[in-house]
């Protein structure tokens, strides 16, 4: 049962020292007293609840308008009533006691209530703490923030294309109001409700964004990824896809982030956690998230990308076409940016033709090889993609892999067996005589992103699709020094596309999604696309 000790106890201080003289006071007392005759292990369930809900009910209106006190009683007695539903007990039953007699129902149907029974498990948000977060995103209002936690193996999730090993969590509002002796408790989606109409009134519900955020990087098996995920690549290769931070809508346009090299979807937590400050983001768009190995090569990557997005069209367009699904917008970081680019460029002479004078038809591979590398290098710029947001991205590569120590460790990365050994020599052999070389063992990510890599050349010369607008954010360090700026790592001459509708310089190192302005320059370029 969760209750605020710290809360009681300046109660018990402010009950001893208060007078009567005030009316207004009276009901708060009357709340806070009956809060604290429930707290003793030997009070009955049933009079526990009793004393819970005439608490809450005293406290509502007090809590309402705004009373600091009144606002924590609430919580607290809120809290104990919750935890009751959470044994199984008491609703749709009436209870006597010293708080008065209550009918307590649980409405669980409802345009945009979620049932408590659904939950794999309910934590009050306050008790969620914040680790990897600058600040908590809250709002005020009627009602006790919680998040409704939905694990992976949850029927509830069944038809969410892409629920990852962490789960779902919901930011929700319990909402508990009074009326002729009925007390009525609902768990409010706030993502989807911003009020609530109690006794003929309007409210603004409260809420707590960053809690659900936090308790789903809590569950989250990437924490030890970084490393291991550039070096294991083979090992990490099962849990790529594409997955959501939050229950598919489909009046909300997706936006997929994209995590960079020794990174992971992590990165973006203070990105998600303060573009969910902004209720226009949160009515008009939902967040997904790419997870890759990052040791992959890009086109790789960017393969196993197209193909969960075909894979969620697939599944949520079995009744119809959605329109939200094809204004995808694509917000990669680093190489995350590559990967992302990939996704909405032209084929040209197709990217094999770039690579190779042989024609991959005529080759004598196995038939499982042709297709794999038909799929990573003959590809088509996606229908559905109509956005693209590139942060600090080495469009034309980084010097940092030039570096020896650099070249040494990239020699441990293991990459998954993808071909065979003959399959391999036989590609390898196709290649155009500068490009082989790279692609001799070991083939991977950061031997593509050195600046002046022949595979980065021929991508830059595969020209982006027309009619999809595209963002730049570069990184100066805070120098204020471009063009002649870098972030540490990717210099302004590689991250600078030409053709970019917007480009904003931001006072920060190559670790952009940590930084304030990144997320403010997200946020205007998210409702810049809203406006259009």
């Amino acid at each position: 049962m969760v209750v605020c000790a710290l809360a009681l106890a300046i109660f018990t201080q402010v009950g001893r020292a208060a007078g009567v003289g005030n009316m207004s006071e009276i009901p708060t007392l009357r709340a806070q007293e009956l809060l604290l005759r429930s707290q003793p292990r030997n009070v009955r369930p049933a009079e526990r609840l009793s004393l819970a809900l005439g608490a809450a009910q005293a406290a509502f209106p007090g809590m309402a308008a705004g009373n600091r006190r009144d606002i924590e009683l609430y919580s607290a007695a809120v809290s104990q009533v919750v935890a009751t539903i959470q044994d199984g007990g008491f609703a749709g039953r009436e209870v006597s006691g010293a708080g008065g007699k209550f009918r307590l129902l649980v409405d669980r149907k409802g345009k945009n209530l979620l049932d408590p029974a659904d939950a794999s498990s309910i934590l009050l948000a306050s008790s969620v703490r914040l680790r990897g977060l600058r600040a908590r995103t809250t709002e005020a209002g009627v009602g006790v923030p919680y998040v409704f936690c939905y694990f992976q193996d949850s029927a509830f999730l069944k038809n969410q294309p892409g629920v990852s090993r962490a789960g779902i969590s919901v930011p929700v509002t319990a909402l508990l109001a009074f009326e002729k002796g009925e007390a009525r408790l609902c768990f409010i989606n706030r993502l989807n409700e911003n009020s609530a109409e109690v006794e003929g009134k309007k409210w603004p519900l409260a809420a707590d964004f960053s809690a659900a955020i936090a308790q789903t990087l809590s569950r989250t098996p990437n924490r030890p990824f970084d490393i291991p995920g550039l070096l294991f690549t083979r090992h990490f290769l099962p849990n790529a896809g594409l997955f959501q931070f939050q229950l598919y809508d489909p009046n909300r346009i997706p936006v997929i982030l994209v995590h960079g090299l020794f990174s992971r979807p992590e990165a973006w937590t203070q990105v998600l956690n303060g573009l969910m400050a902004d209720p226009k983001i949160r009515k008009r768009y939902q967040f997904w998230f790419f997870f890759y190995p990052s040791g992959l090569p890009i086109w790789q990557s960017s393969m196993l990308l197209r193909r969960d997005l075909d894979r969620f069209h697939s599944e949520l367009e079995k009744n119809g076409r959605q329109p939200n699904l094809h204004r995808i917008i694509l917000v990669g970081h680093s190489m995350g940016g590559l990967i992302s680019s990939l996704t909405v460029r032209e084929p040209g002479r197709s990217f094999w033709a770039s690579l190779s004078d042989k024609s991959l038809e005529d080759l004598d591979i196995s038939p499982e090889a042709r297709s794999l590398v038909k799929d990573m290098v003959k590809f088509q710029p996606r229908k559905d993609i109509g956005r693209v947001v590139y942060v600090t991205t080495p469009h034309r590569g980084s010097p940092i892999p030039h570096n020896p120590v650099i070249l040494q460790a990239i020699r441990f990365i293991q990459l998954p067996r993808t071909f065979s050994r003959r399959d391999r020599e036989v590609l390898v052999d196709a290649m155009n005589e500068d490009l082989a070389g790279l692609f001799t063992l070991p083939a991977n990510s950061i031997r593509f992103l050195k600046s002046g890599s022949p595979v980065l050349e021929a991508v830059e010369t595969l020209p982006f699709a027309q009619d999809i607008p595209q963002h730049s954010i570069i990184g100066d360090r805070g120098k204020g020094d471009s063009p002649d700026s870098t972030d540490g790592i990717v210099p302004y001459w590689s991250a600078h596309l030409p053709n970019a509708i917007s480009e904003k310089i931001v006072p920060t190192d190559h670790s952009a999604p940590q930084n304030p302005e990144t997320t403010r320059e997200i946020r205007r370029i998210l409702l810049h696309d809203v406006s259009e």
